[in-house]
């Protein structure tokens, strides 16, 4: 998606397009072809060969809120709905409109044909739309309101003999005949033939009740005698108003039920019935259906307030509707619950609590869009933390809107929020970026189970700014190999869940709160690491959580708020860091100031071939240079690739790091995201010294124009990493040019 559909027909031949922004009913007509030749400017469709140009749905709505008014001011009777997606038949409002533009054309002598009018009309010039042709006179004799019924004119297809009481009608009775041929045609004057023999002009026609507005049994009533117990046919629909079942009663007792869809109304999910799939959101019941939504949404200020207002969204990050499910006829947006922090169980609707939604009518030329708000409601809030975990159920509610005089009711929903369940299935290696893993072996509220791998988003339908960080340690930055006791050693297991926009997250499990934990290091080159881990956790409680709990906190017992897991982790990462562009950012160019770092040989984070540029830092002068790279996909502060040179001499020559070259002795290091730094150097008791295998020559070329400028070769090495690297490889070889500033000259 979006995509361009057409339809090529007729004698000559006609091509029509349209154009579909998600799935769904996608009509191709005379009238969508025209709102896209209004939106392009072009009426061959020749634009859809260069997708890049296609028109956004802004301009496609706006287009077509112009031709539509366009066509009412010709005289056109618009019908409601919309010519991209609302579904008809033929004889039906809509197709009777696009007869009615065939006519108009033929009774316009000066517009020859369709082709004339789609110029006529992607050049702009609505105004000279051909006139709707003259309506016949209305027959004094037909009811007045016909149009109830012929709205839904059309053949339909009888699939079988409708029974018992679907979610749609409750009084359709006990069908004692069934439908022989196979199909019901209404046609658009109003006549109905019904089955083989049973057949009804529009004369024959008593009287009409529309009935579609009700809650339950909606339905279009045609009564051909005096009352509902003489001869009539009735229209059943469900509640997108489609017509589901066509029944026939002749008076006599005689009844025939003919199917026309299957009822997929959903049953009522059974009290207390998981909404969510475990996961957090807001669920909302209506008419037999479940909304269930993630992407929950919360305002920070509101995670310890005395109002939380859970908001939870119905769209892609594209804006598409997720559950395209009418809600009272129209498009579900959002949906919102506010609960009154610090009250458990039954809050009724106030100033705290309260249930909110949005709908939009995507049909309207512009959609219309709906706040509903809850003038009546119950919630039963069974959990509540000061950290802002809340769960609960919607026991009921009723809304009304800012456009209408409607009402809706909702039949329960339920809404959970910071209650985290892991991935399920076994936990991941540590490979690539992996650094952190903690699998759940006995959960508890807020932590249920499965497992979490630090640094990722959560999945469970998480707001993204809502976070779970777990660090093991064994106590000191350079652990040798061996097991570490929490309690016998500074070794310690924590679990912190909580915004990434506060100072700290508020809610922690941790060994410091009376748990246990073994931490075990199985692999350490230098300070890099690789461990493993098992601890027992605890929440926090009036004794260990500062000050205690908050006020409507949820305090547990001690055996519901004990954690326990295991896990791996490690202080480095190993995935592979690619240049864009194919590999290739450069070369330098004439006027940048950088480096390019070309990897001639390669290891588990580089790729031999590739070619980064890396930008010069206001910080470069003279002896000293910076630069570095950010890697758009990463999250900082892991994000940068960054090297630093230092010591080189500003004359024009050939230098080799580490040698003395009037008291400068040049150096280069650089830092990667994967916590690994390579380098030529080290320094040890104030001493810069050669590092082992490693080497490095600059070719300083220039030192003119406030600049200095040349080309490099290097070996760098990650001293003392490589037992812990794949292939116990911790060396790569690099050259390229380089350009930084001199503002000493």
């Amino acid at each position: 998606m979006p995509c361009v559909l057409s339809v090529t027909g007729g004698a000559p031949p006609v091509t029509l397009r349209s154009y579909a922004s998600q799935a769904g009913t996608i009509n191709i007509t005379p009238i969508t072809d025209m709102v896209l030749a209004l939106a392009t400017g072009v009426a061959d469709g020749s634009w859809v060969a260069t997708p890049t140009s296609w028109p956004n749905a802004g301009a496609i709505a706006s287009s077509q809120a112009e031709l539509l008014t366009a066509m009412t001011n010709a005289g056109f009777a618009l019908p409601p709905g919309g010519p991209f997606t609302t579904a008809f038949n033929i004889g039906d409002a809509w197709d009777r409109v696009l007869d009615d533009i065939q006519d108009a054309i033929d009774g316009d002598g000066s517009v020859a044909d369709y082709a004339a009018l789609l110029d006529l009309v992607k050049d702009g010039n609505l105004d000279s739309f051909p006139d709707a042709p003259e309506e016949p006179p209305t027959d004094p004799e037909l009811p007045a309101n016909l149009d109830v019924l012929t709205d839904y004119a059309g053949t339909y297809t009888v699939i079988g003999s409708g029974s018992g009481d679907p979610g749609y009608c409750g009084s359709c009775g006990t069908a004692n005949r069934d439908h022989l041929r196979g199909t019901v045609i209404l046609s658009a004057q109003g006549d109905i033939d019904f089955d083989t023999g049973i057949t009804f002009t529009a004369a024959d026609i008593v009287a009409i009740y529309d009935r579609k507005t009700v809650d339950t049994d909606r339905r279009v009533a045609v009564n051909y005698g005096q009352s509902d117990s003489d001869e009539r046919i009735r229209l059943y629909l469900n509640a997108d108003l489609q017509v589901m079942e066509i029944i026939h009663d002749d008076g006599q007792g005689t009844i025939t039920r003919a199917l026309i869809q299957q009822d997929v109304t959903e049953p009522d999910p059974e009290p207390g019935e998981e909404l969510l799939e475990g996961r957090n959101g807001v669920a909302v019941m209506h008419e037999g259906h479940v909304w269930a939504m993630e992407q929950p949404f919360i305002e920070t200020f509101m995670a310890t307030t005395a109002k939380r207002q859970i908001r939870a969204n119905n769209y892609d990050a594209s804006g598409t509707i997720l559950d395209s499910t009418p809600f009272a006829g129209e498009e579900l947006v959002w949906a919102q619950v506010n609960v009154a922090h610090g009250a458990l169980g039954t809050q009724l609707c106030g100033d705290d609590t309260g249930v909110s939604l949005m709908t939009i009518n995507t049909d309207a030329s512009p959609p219309v869009q709906k706040i509903w708000t809850a003038t009546q409601c119950e919630l039963d809030v069974g959990y509540h933390f000061s950290n802002g975990a809340t769960e609960g159920r919607l026991i009921s509610a009723t809304l009304g809107n800012d456009k209408d005089a409607a009402q809706v009711s909702l039949g329960g929903g339920q809404f959970r929020i910071y209650i985290h369940t892991g991935k399920e299935g076994e936990a991941p290696a540590l490979t690539d970026d992996i650094r952190d893993i903690l699998v759940v072996d006995s959960g508890t509220r807020e932590i249920r189970s499965g497992y979490f791998v630090a640094g990722k988003p959560l999945e469970d339908g998480s707001h993204p700014d809502h976070y779970i960080d777990f660090v093991a340690s064994a106590g000191s930055s350079n652990p040798a190999v061996g097991d570490y006791l929490c309690g016998e050693s500074s070794a310690s297991v924590t679990l912190r869940m909580g915004w990434v926009t506060t100072s700290g997250p508020l809610f922690k499990f941790q060994t410091a709160n009376g748990g246990a934990c073994t931490v075990s290091i199985e692999q350490s080159a230098g300070r890099k690491y690789v461990g493993s881990y098992s601890a027992t956790l605890k929440g926090p409680s009036a004794s260990a959580f500062g000050s205690g709990l908050a006020a409507g906190d949820t305090e547990l017992p001690e055996a519901e708020r004990t954690l326990v897991v295991h896990g791996k982790f490690r202080n480095f990462t190993t995935q592979t860091f690619h240049a864009g562009n194919n590999g290739d950012e450069g070369p330098l160019g004439s006027d940048a100031q950088g480096i390019t770092l070309t990897i001639d040989d390669g290891n588990t984070h580089f790729q031999a071939g590739e070619t980064f540029l890396l930008t010069s830092e206001p910080s470069s002068n003279g002896n000293n240079g910076y630069f570095y790279r950010l890697f758009d996909d990463l999250e900082a502060p892991n994000n940068q690739l960054r090297m630093v040179w230092s010591g080189i001499p500003l004359a024009v020559g050939s230098y080799a790091c580490n040698d003395d070259v009037g008291g400068q002795k040049p150096t280069m290091s650089l830092s990667t995201p994967a916590n690994i730094p390579y380098g030529v150097t080290y320094t040890q008791s104030g001493s810069q010294n050669l590092t082992e295998g490693a080497s490095c020559t600059l070719n300083v070329t220039s030192v003119a124009d406030g600049v200095v400028s040349g080309t490099y070769m290097a070996t760098l090495v990650a001293r003392n990493i490589a037992p812990v690297l794949p292939g116990n490889d911790g060396t790569i070889s690099v050259s390229g040019e380089f350009r930084y500033a001199n503002q000493a000259l």
